[in-house]
């Protein structure tokens, strides 16, 4: 009986062995770095698809699980940051389509974006435009010229020269978009905004505010056609209209907007919020311009006082964890220097005031004397037992 035990023990302790010296299989791994990949472990995810890629150079060159492995280790590699390794695996990939699909294949234009967004994170911006203008020929031939998709890509050679400072240049791209665009959903469609809101911020970068108020007025005038006058999508555009009008020196035009944009914000997220404090601030800068000084000093003071009531709840949280530690020194110096900070008092902190002031007053409080105990009662005699 012992034998057959010992012998059914080798026995099993053999087929682990075996089991752990089977190599995974293409599939298993690629299976197992996408798992890493999405719980972020992406050195993981990087070994299990190069495991897998090596293996493939045994297959036939047109195995599509090449091209699947080479896009896995584009995106891992990218969301590590290295962009130059990603872009060294995705020229792979791209020439795995050519060579098998063929240089029209519409799918290479999809990687050819991702190689733009690289080029990029690597700042090689010349070569992301001439791969951009490679884009915008292949879907200028697959669905004219006139198409969204050639809109999208003139935008995004926008947005290329613009990061390379040639704000004229994206100027001229971003203008060819909105024609495509306006000339396929009419002057009022929702994929003009984006392009409009760019435009204007361009021209406001040229000092040409004249056009930069036209791009932005459209822009408005779409969003308030879809969100009403009230919505948190108007923020950025009220905000460049006002300063386009602000640049012309257009005075009375511009208040009623940056009145418009404080209330936006105000609406969105509160009166007290740090957004409202900036577009105070901005308010200050507009009245100063005018040399309207009282109504400067009244923007700057509240937006003052805001930044101080957000550092004073910081400083509350220092407290409260000071507390949980029970260092009792440290709970009282950050209630006083939440104090400080909220000087001079203000009505909008005040409830602020009260609850730290509170708050000192009971950690500075002597602490309640403890009754006295009270006195042992006199143990009553014992009985005396009878006499007989």
């Amino acid at each position: 009986m012992l034998r057959r035990v010992s012998f059914l023990t080798v026995s099993l302790a053999a087929c682990l062995v075996a089991q752990d010296e089977i190599a995974p299989t293409i599939p298993q791994l690629t299976r197992d770095g996408d798992a890493f990949y999405l719980k972020g472990d992406y050195e993981a995810a990087r070994l299990a698809f190069t495991r897998a890629w090596e293996m493939l150079q045994e297959t036939p060159r047109e195995d599509p699980l090449r091209y699947g492995v080479l896009k896995r280790l584009t995106s891992v590699r990218a969301a590590a940051g290295e962009f130059a390794d990603a872009d060294n695996w995705l020229q792979q990939a791209i020439t795995w389509r050519e060579n098998t699909l063929g240089w029209k294949d519409p799918k290479i234009a999809d990687d050819l974006l991702i190689s733009v967004g690289l080029c990029r994170g690597l700042k090689d911006f010349d070569r992301a435009l001439v791969i951009l203008r490679r884009v915008q020929s292949l879907h200028a031939e697959a669905y004219t010229p006139n198409s969204t998709a050639v809109a999208d890509d003139l935008s995004r050679i926008g947005s290329v020269y613009a990061e390379q400072k040639k704000i004229d240049s994206a100027i001229a791209a971003i203008g060819a978009a909105l024609v495509i665009r306006t000339k396929l959903g009419g002057p009022l469609d929702l994929s003009l905004i984006p392009d409009l809101d760019r435009l204007g911020e361009y021209h406001t970068m040229m000092r040409a505010y004249d056009l930069a108020e036209g791009a932005f007025r459209h822009a408005l005038v779409i969003r308030e056609t879809l969100y009403g006058k009230t919505h948190a999508d108007l923020i950025s555009t009220v905000d460049g209209l006002a300063y386009a009008l602000f640049g012309q020196k257009k005075y009375d035009e511009a208040d009623p907007f940056y009145q418009r944009l404080i209330g936006l914000w105000e609406s969105s997220v509160g009166k007290d919020h740090a957004m409202v404090a900036v577009a105070l601030d901005k308010l200050a800068v507009f009245s100063a311009a005018q040399k309207k000084y009282p109504e400067t000093r009244e923007a700057l003071e509240r937006s003052t006082t805001i930044r101080a009531r957000f550092l004073a709840l910081g400083i509350s949280q220092q407290a409260t964890q000071a507390f949980i530690e029970q260092q009792t020194e440290q709970v009282k110096a950050f209630y006083r220097r939440g104090l400080a900070v909220l000087d001079p008092p203000n009505p909008i902190n005040q409830d602020l005031r009260e609850q730290f002031e509170g708050m000192l007053k009971a950690l500075d409080a002597p602490p309640p004397k403890s009754a006295a105990p009270p006195k042992k009662a006199a143990t009553p005699p014992k009985k005396m037992d009878k006499l007989p």
